[in-house]
């Protein structure tokens, strides 16, 4: 199924983890707490949701967890291992760097999984590394990819109702530009990492398009860059977003807007853009846009009524494409850099269903688990002066039972498995190609000659998961 460095079949028996350990004492036999040092990317309101996962780790195992958040958390990992000082516990949201420390011994595998944790199994699947079954890292927070957002009071789809196929959402961004309005917003700048939301858009063409099959070998480093299946891709996405008048500004004002302020105008009283490619993650970063200093002019009551449709697969599909029903994930995986009994209890915590009912409780419904038993909290900000329906609620159940009871594939983020120069490339070729379509050929020609250049050792098989 997989080379080494991936995992068996998910339905192998999964073993406890070992939460073995005594207290160490001091010099005058006083007990000495144990510390943890955890480093991951969330700041902000996100980290104070983790914190109190982890005050809740502290009071019940008696150890001092010493938390860094930072947003270069790959920047500032890489320099601590290369001193030799690499925190207990670290979590990235890209599998490919994550294997590059097992296979440099830096990451220790997990060898089973908690007793306590209800991970799906798609998911079990995708945290192993190696092929001696169960996780090597554990997903502790997950979001949902293929989604289309939408007010659907403010999208005149006409009787035939939301779009079911890529040529007919086309058909109807085309309909709506021609009649005046602007369908799409889209910002492609991000700190540290400008260019993702194109990635993403990609990506999920591919998957939709392509297959299962022909995404998990262009993940996976074994389809060329410069094949007929990966240009289509590239093409489809580029005749749509540079089409005059699809995107709020052009491609010129989507480079220089921040990907969290993009679909910001679509909820104003004159909608600047209609639809937004966006995961899951956007809910947390709307509750917040009526309260800014810049979202004067934002509806609350818009907020609220968003809702989405799942990424559309092709009518016209590559001969031979198999499924293309899968749906595109992405998860910030905890991984074990020390030999620290307390650690591995940490990780353990992490993924059992109390710790992820706390986080759940502290996000306002805004973060999602890869656990069955944990559902979203019905906890919201609720809009001031709301008039209108409001379907967070439901929106938060269906995404969290396609991230946990999916019938159908679960597929990570490709570029979160690519090697990372490779992942770095594409995000740098997106934007050029955004500004300068033209430059295509060149731009695959590059990436193409960046991916053989690669090792096979640098590259994951196994980007999807099977069907639920």
């Amino acid at each position: 199924m997989r080379p080494h460095l991936r995992r068996k079949a998910a339905h192998l028996v999964l073993l406890p983890l070992l939460t073995a350990g005594a207290g160490a004492t001091g010099c005058l036999g006083q007990p000495v707490e144990e510390t943890v040092s955890v480093l991951a990317s969330w700041t902000g309101a996100e980290e104070a949701s983790f914190r109190t996962v982890l005050r809740a780790f502290e009071e019940e195992h008696g150890v001092a967890v010493d938390y860094q958040g930072t947003r270069a958390v790959r920047q500032i990992l890489l320099a601590e291992v290369q001193k030799g000082t690499p925190p207990d516990v670290a979590v990235l949201p890209t599998l490919s760097e994550l294997a590059g420390y097992l296979r440099r011994d830096v990451l220790r595998p997990l060898d089973g999984e908690p007793g306590s944790s209800s991970m799906a199994r798609q998911w079990r699947e995708l945290a192993q590394l190696n092929a001696r079954g169960g996780p090597d890292v554990i997903p502790i927070k997950a979001d949902l990819k293929s989604l289309v957002w939408y007010v659907p009071e403010r999208s005149p789809f006409g009787a035939a109702g939301p779009p079911t196929s890529w040529e007919a959402l086309v058909e109807t961004s085309e309909s709506l530009a021609e009649a005046g309005a602007t369908p799409w917003c889209l910002g492609m700048s991000a700190t540290p990492g400008s260019g993702w939301p194109g990635t993403d858009w990609i990506e999920d063409i591919l998957l939709h398009r392509s297959g299962v099959a022909d995404y998990d070998a262009w993940a996976g480093g074994r389809l060329a860059w410069d094949s007929a299946k990966v240009r289509a891709a590239w093409t489809a996405w580029g005749d749509l977003v540079t089409a005059p008048g699809m995107v709020r500004g052009g491609a010129d004002a989507a480079l220089l807007t921040e990907f969290t302020d993009a679909g910001r105008p679509m909820f104003t009283g004159g909608p600047g853009c209609l639809f937004e490619h966006q995961a899951s993650f956007v809910i947390g970063i709307r509750e917040g846009y009526p309260e800014d200093d810049r979202g004067g002019a934002v509806r609350a009551a818009e907020v609220a009524a968003a809702d989405y449709l799942p990424f559309p697969a092709f009518r016209d599909a590559d001969p031979g494409a198999g499924r293309r029903d899968a749906a595109m994930v992405s998860a910030d995986f905890a991984g074990l850099l020390s030999d620290k009994p307390a650690a591995r209890r940490l990780i353990e915590f992490l993924a059992t269903d109390e710790a992820q009912r706390i986080w759940q409780g502290s996000s306002a419904g805004t973060s999602f688990s890869v656990n069955r038993d944990v559902r979203p909290s019905d906890r919201g900000a609720e809009p001031a002066g709301a008039t209108g329906p409001d379907r967070r609620a439901e929106v938060r159940t269906r995404i969290a039972q396609t991230l946990t009871d999916s019938r159908s594939p679960l597929c990570l983020d490709a570029s979160d498995v690519m090697p990372t120069a490779m992942a770095n490339a594409f995000q740098h070729a997106v934007l050029e190609y955004l500004r300068y379509p033209e430059r295509l050929d060149t731009l695959l020609g590059d990436l193409e000659r960046l991916r053989r250049s690669l090792g096979p050792d640098e590259w994951l098989s196994g980007a999807c998961s099977g069907p639920g």
